[in-house]
């Protein structure tokens, strides 16, 4: 049911409350800035978009950081797609594992890089944040560990 039409012809008298949203109302407390430096987070989602302003492609992903400072809050990491940046673009998917046959498969192929975790450096520079992929966090070696343990001898 559409209330706005109803709303409108409805005649409420709300100043009474103007005071209070001029003076009575808090600033919202943000998260934590992350400070610049290592981190290791995991790719919980990534879309593929076009930029309003270029038009060109913008590969988003969201990043969670799991440690070792800063767990649970988020970074995300913009990557515009040009002819300059294809290459970045390309050595990004092959540190997340994700290498392509051809490029214009990638939207295709999105879904492999949620779950991807990854050490990243953060660095600031002015108002500008970059994120940089670093490497892929092997997985595997907490496994390993404890398959080793299991040996008798």
């Amino acid at each position: 049911m559409n209330t706005s039409l109803r709303s409108a012809n409805v005649d409420i008298d709300l100043s009474r409350f103007d005071r209070k949203v001029q003076t009575g109302t808090k600033p919202r407390k943000q998260a934590a800035e992350i400070a610049d430096g290592k981190y290791e987070v995991r790719i919980e989602d990534v879309e593929l978009y076009k930029s309003p302003t270029s038009g060109n492609p913008v590969l988003k992903y969201n990043l969670r950081v799991i440690g070792p400072t800063n767990a649970n809050q988020l970074m995300w990491k913009r990557r515009g797609i040009t002819e300059k940046t294809r290459e970045y673009v390309l050595d990004e998917l092959k540190i997340c594992g994700l290498e392509l046959a051809r490029f214009s498969d990638l939207k295709n192929h999105l879904h492999e890089l949620i779950g991807v975790e990854l050490e990243v450096t953060r660095k600031t520079r002015g108002e500008d944040v970059n994120i940089f992929f670093n490497d892929q966090l092997d997985s595997n070696s907490k496994g390993k560990e404890e398959a080793d343990d299991d040996l008798p001898f």
